[in-house]
C-alpha cells in the first residue's frame, strides 16, 4: 500500500469500517460481523491509488454524465475537461478524485472536509462535509454540500456503493420500487423514458440506467444477510449498474437524474450563495442466517 494513502478505522461489536479521506473520501472495505457488506478494494488496486474500485465513493457536485463534458448556466456555455481515461463525457463529479482533509475522527465515526476552487473540472467554488459513521448494526453516511461561490450554482449529491455478488449461490437480490427507468443511447446518455423493468437475482441481472421517482427505501438480500438502505428526501433518484460477468453491482443513491444539466429530470439542486444541499444514507443490518454468521465473525 502507498505510503500517501493513510486509512482510517472505524469498529464496534458489529462494524470493521476502512476509510482513505486522501483517496476520494472514500471507504475502503466494511464489514459487518464478518461479512462483506460492500464490495473490499484489492490491495493492489489500494496500492496503486485506485479509487473506482474502492468500496464506496462521494459524488459531489454531481452524479454520473455531463454529456461531453458541456452544460449550460444561465447565460453561459461551460467546458468541463473529461475526467476518467476512455469516457468522452464528464463524470461522477470532483469529490471522488481529490483528498479530502480529516476534521474530526473517532472510533465510530469521521469527519472529511473539501474545498473547491473553479477549475477546469468545475467551474463554481463549494465546500462539501462527509460524514461516515457507524451506530449500532447501521452505517451512516452523511453528505453536504455549501455553494461559496459569487453565483448561484447546480449542485447534487450522492453515493457510488458497490455490493458484492454471492456467485456461489446466485441469489443475491435487490428490492426496490421506483416510476421510470432512463433508457440510454449509444453515448450513454438518457434519450427516453420507460416503465421499469422486474429483475430477478442481481447474478443474472446486466443493467446501467438512472431511475427516477426512487422510492428512497431498498433491500438487498444475500443468503447470511440483508442490508435495509434509507435514503433521505434529497436522493430523488438510484443508478443501478452491475456489468455482464462481474462479482459485483452498484446501487447509487443521487439527487438528480443522468446529464440533468442538459435537460434531463428530475434536474440538478441550484443553490443560491452561501445556500446548502444535504443528503443522507443508511444501511442497516439484518441476519438472515444468524449461524453463518456468528461462525465467521
Amino acid at each position: 500500500m502507498s505510503s500517501a494513502t493513510e486509512l482510517l478505522s472505524l469498529s464496534n461489536d458489529a462494524w470493521q469500517v476502512r476509510v482513505a479521506p486522501s483517496l476520494g473520501g472514500a471507504i475502503i472495505d466494511a464489514r459487518w460481523r464478518g461479512r462483506d457488506v460492500l464490495r473490499p478494494t484489492p490491495a493492489a488496486e489500494l496500492a496503486a491509488g485506485n479509487v473506482r474500485k474502492t468500496a464506496c465513493y462521494p459524488l459531489v457536485p454531481f452524479s454520473n454524465r455531463i454529456a461531453f463534458g458541456s452544460f449550460r448556466f444561465g447565460d453561459t456555455r461551460h467546458a468541463l475537461a473529461k475526467n476518467l481515461a476512455g469516457i468522452s463525457h464528464a463524470i461522477h463529479g470532483v469529490g471522488f478524485q481529490r483528498a479530502w482533509s480529516v476534521h474530526a475522527s473517532a472510533a465510530n465515526a469521521v469527519d472529511m472536509r473539501l474545498t473547491h476552487t473553479p477549475d477546469e473540472h468545475w467551474p463554481f467554488a463549494f465546500e462539501a462535509q462527509q460524514c461516515i459513521a457507524i451506530d449500532g448494526n447501521a452505517l451512516r453516511l452523511d453528505l453536504r454540500i455549501t455553494n461559496t461561490d459569487t453565483r448561484s450554482a447546480p449542485c447534487g449529491l450522492g453515493w457510488h456503493p458497490f455490493f458484492p455478488l454471492d456467485t456461489a449461490t446466485g441469489a443475491t437480490h435487490l428490492r426496490t420500487a421506483w416510476t421510470s427507468m432512463l433508457v440510454s443511447d449509444a453515448n450513454d446518455l438518457p434519450c427516453e423514458a420507460a416503465r421499469p423493468p422486474q429483475f430477478g437475482p442481481m447474478d443474472d441481472t446486466v443493467v446501467d440506467n438512472c431511475f427516477t421517482g426512487w422510492s428512497r427505501s431498498a433491500h438487498i438480500d444475500t443468503p447470511d444477510h440483508r442490508v435495509v438502505i434509507e435514503a433521505s428526501d434529497a436522493l430523488r433518484c438510484a443508478v443501478l449498474f452491475r456489468p455482464a460477468g462481474q462479482p459485483f453491482f452498484a446501487f447509487e443513491p443521487v439527487s438528480h437524474a443522468n446529464n440533468a444539466l442538459n435537460g434531463n429530470e428530475p434536474p440538478m439542486h441550484v443553490l443560491a450563495r452561501g445556500e446548502t444541499l444535504e443528503a443522507g444514507v443508511v444501511m442497516s443490518m439484518q441476519a438472515l442466517n444468524t449461524e453463518s454468521i456468528r461462525s465467521e465473525s
